[in-house]
This record gives structure tokens, C-alpha cells and sequence, in this order.
């Protein structure tokens, strides 16, 4: 029997395969559980400790920081799960953070057999936060855990060589993994998003557009992410269960707008001028009655498409922005900006990798998706007024570049073609589609070749005839993008309310 002081074991949570009660493989026996399971439920019980008695405190894990956990799991090959970029707010900081979805749902699913507990309690930025606890039932289970599944959750949840708990920590714009007494940390790479090499061409709804020329494609050039052929990802093994055929992609967000604001900002971009258009910058000349200035070449070209005066502006823009070596992305948005404030962002995907127009992967789709929003927020910053940007860093607390949007993603046709109902299974179809859309909250079959699928962040259309519906789907992304825009505002108010009260 091995020895520890008391006070170590009782704070900092030795493995259990390492105890005499759990060497004993006699009571390993089949917990009913899948691996990932079985790591999962011993996984949350390194950090957490339920109450001994009325004076003892318990102990749980935040939502935010199992998470980390989990993609540490992923990336060290201790869960066979995938993970993909989503937008997270993490102490009102709105970051990108590599979620795995399967991760999550197994986390629900060993709620739904009672041997997690859920709680949930309010935040200082007004909202909720879900931790978790093993439950009674579940602490009974964790027995037979496998000494095998043990120890491939010991692998990274101790400092290497050493039996010292590692927890995450957030310093403000990362995670770290902080050993439990020796100082020791070490960064989570959850928070660096991945590329992938494509082409896309600029794409707005026909119903936002008021005349002028058709936008351009790039479909002459959708090789050439096929030549490159390269990502970052550092899952090498991505399970494709669904795939998408002719894709288009349309963020959108709410931004304060007006009449006066749509002059400037056609003013902004040259529309009214004999030669439209050019290059734009985010820069800020400090020095206007200077000769000459020095810019960073990564530049925006713009191209108008029509405008009215007042009301709205159609433009095209491609993105030059550096990439990792060997990333190829040819991206060109079609951005539709109008007087009630909508703003929308699409394209047409091309090409992701090798594969040409069809065969999309929703793995792939999510690590796009993450660039037209980043991206998107550069190319509107760059034309809108001070007063906006500025109006935006104060709902946003200065995080304006990472605020929320919508996504709305069109396809022709889906792989597989199921029911409404069969892809909301809480299982690989549903985990699938949750990695470009958030939690899937509903799914209808709008005809019988037609399926619409809302989530927490998006919604997805698929079929032959989904494109007949953008007008009413812009219509609806109108209110979202406002009701999102109001929810950011009155948690900001909220917070604002409490720094005087103090």
C-alpha cells in the first residue's frame, strides 16, 4: 500500500490505479459503457468531490474547463473523438475554441443515465454556467472502470512523471494547464484554430439585390486548393459522416446603421465616384497632410456591385491576408449592407482541399466558417464609421473583432438523404451537424427532398429547392442577428449597473 500525505490526496486526486482498491482487477467488470464513457465519468471525478457531510464543500467542474480537458484527451489520442472550432464566451471574452461535439454529447448522455450531475448558477456577465459532479450512481460505477481506461486518462491529466493534477486555468485570452502544488503550467493549444485551403467566390441572395453587375466566381481557380492540398490540422483522423454538394455560406450580424450612416459609408468606399471601389485598409493616418505612407500589403479590394444612396450597398471583396505555409485560400465575399442594420456575409465555396464544389466535409465547413466570421469583422470595420466602432467595442467590451453572428449555411444536397427526425439522433448525425450550426435545437422537412435544421448558432437548409427560400430565411436572420445584438446589449447594461452599484 502506498503511502501519501493526507492532505495531498484529499485536494489533489491521486489515480486510482495506482490505490489498492482499484489495483484489484477483480472488481473491473463491464460497466456498460463505450471507452470514451468509461475516461469521461473517471475523468470528471479527478476534479470534483461531493459533500461528506452538511460542513464539508463540494467540489465541480465548469462546463468551459471540461472542455479543455476533453480536447486535451482528443489531441493525446486518449478520446476517440473529433473537435472543431466554435465561439465560446469565457469570462466576457468571446473566443474560438476547439469543442468536441461527441465529447459534449457523451457528457449528456451520462446525465440522462443519472451518473453525472448537472448545476447550473449565474455568472458577472449574466449568464448561466453548467458545472458537473459525479453522481452517487456514478461514483458506484466508476469501480469498474477499466485499469486501462485509468491510466489513458492519467496520460494527460498529470504533469508528465509525476502525479500532480493538471486543471485549467484562463489568464484572459488562452488556456493553461496549471499543476495542482509545483507552479508548473503548460499551454492548451484549444484556443488555436485550424485552416484549411479553399476557394470561394462572392455570393449575395438575389432578393438583397437592387440591379448592377453579377458578382464574379472563382470556380477557374478551385484547383488550386486542390494542388496545395494542405491544412494545419493536428486530428489527422476526422470521421466524415455528412457531407454537402454546392455550398453557400452566409454570416450576418446587426450593427447600429441609419440613413446618414449608409452616405458615409458609400462615401467610405468610393461609390459615388467616377473610378468605384479599390483598396481598404483598417489603418488610421495619423500623419493626413504627410507625403507619403507606409501599409502592410495584406490589403482588402473592393468592388462595388449596386447601392442606393441612403438605404444599402452590395460590394465584393477579396481578402489578401498571409497564411501558414502551404495554405491556399482564395476568399471572396459578397457583403450586403443595408440601412436597418443587417449585415450579410456570404460565399460560395468552390473547392475546400481536393474536392470541387461537392463532397464538402461539415469537419472542414466548420474551420472555413470560422475565417468569414474573423475575417468578415476586419472587411466591416474597415468601412464603418468611428461611432459604430466605437459602439461596438462598448456592447462588446473591447472584444468587437470575436462578436457573435449568425450562420446560415444553403447546400443543394446532403449525404447521407434522411428524415428531419433521423438526423436529430443525439448521436453522430446530430454531433455532425452541431460542429457548423451549435446545439441543434429543431429539424423540419420543409418538402420531401427539403430539410431545415435550426441550431444554437445557425441554421442549415438542404435540398434541390432550398435556395427558393432565402428571401423568408434573410427575413429571419434579420431578427436573430437583432435579438443576439439586444442580448449583448442588456448583458452589458447589466454589468454597467453593478460597477456603479459597487
Amino acid at each position: 500500500m502506498i503511502s501519501w500525505d493526507k492532505k495531498f490526496t484529499e485536494n489533489n486526486k491521486l489515480p486510482s490505479t495506482i490505490t489498492e482498491e482499484i489495483d484489484d482487477s477483480s472488481q473491473e467488470q463491464n460497466t456498460n459503457l463505450t471507452d470514451n464513457q468509461n475516461r469521461l465519468l473517471y475523468l470528471v471525478d479527478l476534479h470534483t468531490r461531493s459533500s461528506e457531510g452538511n460542513e464539508s464543500a463540494e467540489k465541480w467542474i465548469r462546463k468551459p474547463a471540461l472542455a479543455v480537458l476533453i480536447y486535451e484527451g482528443v489531441v493525446s489520442n486518449a478520446f476517440d473523438y473529433d473537435y472543431a472550432p466554435q465561439s465560446a464566451l469565457i469570462e466576457n471574452r468571446r473566443v474560438w475554441i476547439n469543442i468536441s461535439q461527441e465529447g459534449q454529447s457523451d457528457v449528456e448522455f451520462l446525465r440522462e443515465e443519472e451518473l453525472l450531475h448537472g448545476l447550473q448558477i449565474s455568472s458577472r456577465s449574466y449568464k448561466p454556467v453548467i458545472c458537473y459532479q459525479l453522481s452517487p450512481k456514478g461514483r458506484g460505477l466508476l469501480k469498474k472502470v477499466p485499469r486501462n481506461d485509468r491510466e489513458a486518462v492519467d496520460d494527460f491529466a498529470f504533469k508528465s512523471d509525476s502525479k500532480e493534477l493538471l486543471k485549467p486555468v484562463w489568464d484572459g485570452s488562452e488556456y493553461w494547464l496549471h499543476g495542482s502544488f509545483s507552479g508548473h503550467k503548460q499551454a492548451s493549444t484549444i484556443t488555436d484554430t485550424e485552416d484549411v485551403s479553399y476557394v470561394s467566390s462572392a455570393y449575395i441572395p438575389q432578393c438583397l439585390r437592387y440591379g448592377g453587375r453579377p458578382t464574379m466566381s472563382n470556380a477557374h481557380r478551385a484547383h488550386e486548393s486542390g494542388e496545395a492540398a494542405r491544412h494545419n490540422l493536428r486530428d489527422q483522423d476526422l470521421d466524415e459522416v455528412i457531407t454537402l454538394n454546392s455550398v453557400s455560406v452566409i454570416v450576418a450580424e446587426y450593427i447600429p446603421f441609419g440613413a446618414n450612416q449608409i452616405v458615409q459609408l458609400n462615401n467610405n468606399v468610393g461609390s459615388t465616384e467616377r473610378v468605384q471601389g479599390g483598396f481598404i485598409s483598417p489603418a488610421v493616418d495619423d500623419d493626413a497632410a504627410g507625403t507619403s505612407m507606409e501599409l502592410s500589403p495584406d490589403l482588402t479590394s473592393v468592388e462595388i456591385l449596386d447601392y442606393t444612396l441612403t438605404n444599402h450597398l452590395n460590394f465584393e471583396a477579396e481578402i489578401n491576408l498571409p497564411e501558414d505555409p502551404g495554405i491556399v485560400q482564395v476568399e471572396t465575399f459578397g457583403i450586403s449592407l443595408n440601412a436597418e442594420g443587417t449585415c450579410f456575409y456570404g460565399m460560395q465555396i468552390e473547392a475546400v482541399m481536393e474536392r470541387i464544389k461537392d463532397n464538402i466535409s461539415l469537419d472542414h465547413l466548420a474551420r472555413i466558417l470560422v475565417d468569414v466570421q474573423q475575417d468578415s469583422s476586419e472587411i466591416v470595420d474597415s468601412v464603418i464609421s468611428n461611432y459604430q466602432r466605437d459602439l461596438l467595442n462598448i456592447i462588446f467590451l473591447g472584444d468587437a473583432p470575436n462578436r457573435n453572428k449568425v450562420n446560415l449555411i444553403i447546400a443543394n444536397e446532403i449525404t447521407p438523404h434522411l428524415t428531419a427526425e433521423e438526423y436529430m439522433d443525439k448521436g453522430e448525425y446530430e454531433n455532425e451537424l452541431q460542429q457548423v450550426i451549435g446545439d441543434a435545437k429543431a429539424a423540419y422537412d420543409i418538402s420531401e427532398h427539403d430539410t431545415l435544421i435550426f441550431g444554437a448558432h445557425g441554421l442549415l437548409v438542404v435540398g434541390p429547392n432550398s435556395r427558393r427560400h432565402e428571401p423568408l430565411l434573410c427575413a429571419y436572420l434579420q431578427f436573430i442577428t437583432i435579438d443576439i445584438f439586444l442580448q449583448n446589449y442588456f448583458a452589458r447594461l447589466w454589468m454597467l449597473n453593478d460597477d456603479l452599484s459597487n
